[in-house]
């Protein structure tokens, strides 16, 4: 095991909750702990980004027992020797998401990609093949990308440095790379030993002034840019016909997004964060978010309880879960009797592709949407109104 164990990254994600102690504690009672006092400390997003080092914790405990002794450690030495760094004919100087100012090259050739959605997919789907990535789960670097689609042949000859949250130093060094990419909430406590090994960048997942903004940060650091714009003609054109052919239905309906996160009650979310694939897609083909939700307007995260998902009424409720899984029971009970529930227009999708800030989820949320679309007539007069 690495110094950097799960709880390091959760007191760390912590620090500022003095109320909550989680030394000491196996994972099983800090998963208990934060589903029962969770919501009166962390945000959704900080809930959010704890699940899934949880997930990660889990999936590094059952691969390592399937791996051979040494193919991975999960860590690398804290004190091992910077890589020799690499010779660029010129940089320049770009602002990451924490803010700083880092020098890079200015046509970097052998890019490590330390989140293996927000960097390495975001670059490879765009043509760009990182050198190295890490990953959700030990031994299987691509078993998120899959919701996705085909895994770009960009990946092909990428090496596996390691887990997401507990990246192997050792691996990274040794592949002698130009340029560092990770994200802040992943990757910001690691900063110097990354940066002793080569200019590193980290992007802030939640912030920015648009569904891609940084996946075209990314495309502009390695000189991919024009990509995205491709793709993005395609995308406009897909939505002027399909908001052509539904004008009626799509220019009164009024919808309402839940995303589920755990296990606890408190672990359900209004999401209203506007710089989602799923909300662009809604917006762009000219739908609206149900005139229930004008109290949250000022929260894009708000927590909302089990007992008041009925008060989110809309002609249409999207519930997202995870892939392959269908709405739990008991949500599905307090929706019945909503005007989306009297008239079966709650829809569960997949909440990864609907939250991926990235080109191809545009694409893969608009065949979700014209699938209903194509597949039955909506009922548009929602009396929540």
């Amino acid at each position: 095991m690495c110094a950097a164990t799960l709880i390091d990254a959760t007191d760390a994600l912590l620090s500022r909750y003095d109320q909550l102690d989680l030394r000491g504690l196996s994972v099983a009672e800090v998963a208990e702990l934060l589903r029962q006092q969770g919501a009166a400390y962390l945000s959704p997003i900080e809930r959010i980004e704890l699940a899934e080092r949880l997930i990660t914790r889990r999936r590094f405990l059952i691969g390592a027992g399937a791996l051979a002794l040494g193919m991975i450690t999960g860590c690398g030495s804290q004190e091992q020797a910077a890589a020799p760094t690499a010779t660029v004919a010129t940089t320049r100087t770009v602002v990451d998401g924490l803010g700083r100012r880092v020098e890079v090259p200015a046509v970097p050739q052998r890019v490590v990609a330390l989140h293996d959605l927000d960097n390495a997919y975001a670059l490879a789907s765009l043509g760009f093949a990182p050198i190295g990535m890490g990953s959700i789960t030990l031994g299987d670097p691509f078993e998120r990308l899959r919701s996705l689609g085909p895994i770009p042949p960009a990946l092909e000859q990428t090496v596996e440095v390691g887990l997401l949250y507990e990246p192997n130093l050792e691996a990274i060094a040794s592949l002698q790379p130009d340029l560092i990419l990770g994200t802040r909430g992943s990757h910001q406590q690691i900063l110097d030993q990354l940066t002793a090994i080569a200019p590193t960048v980290l992007i802030d997942q939640t912030a920015g002034d648009d569904v891609l903004s940084n996946q075209r940060f990314l495309a502009s650091l390695v000189g991919v840019e024009d990509r995205i714009d491709e793709q993005l003609a395609r995308y406009e054109a897909r939505i002027a016909a399909l908001r052509e052919r539904y004008a009626d239905t799509l220019n009164t309906l009024e919808y309402t997004r839940i995303d589920s996160y755990g296990v606890g009650a408190e672990d359900n979310y209004l999401i209203l964060f506007d710089l989602t694939p799923g909300t662009r897609v809604l917006t762009d083909l000219g739908a609206r978010r149900s005139k229930t939700n004008g109290n949250v307007d000022n929260d894009p995260f708000p927590a909302i309880s089990l007992e008041r998902l009925a008060d989110y009424d809309a002609d249409v409720i999207f519930i997202g879960v995870e892939a392959g899984t269908q709405p739990e029971p008991q949500v599905l009970q307090l929706l019945s009797a909503t005007f989306a529930g009297q008239n079966n227009q709650i829809f569960a999708v997949d909440y990864g592709v609907w939250g991926f800030r990235l080109v191809d989820a545009l694409f893969i949320v608009l065949n979700d949407i014209e699938q209903i679309l194509s597949s039955r007539s909506l009922n548009t007069a929602g009396d929540f109104r």
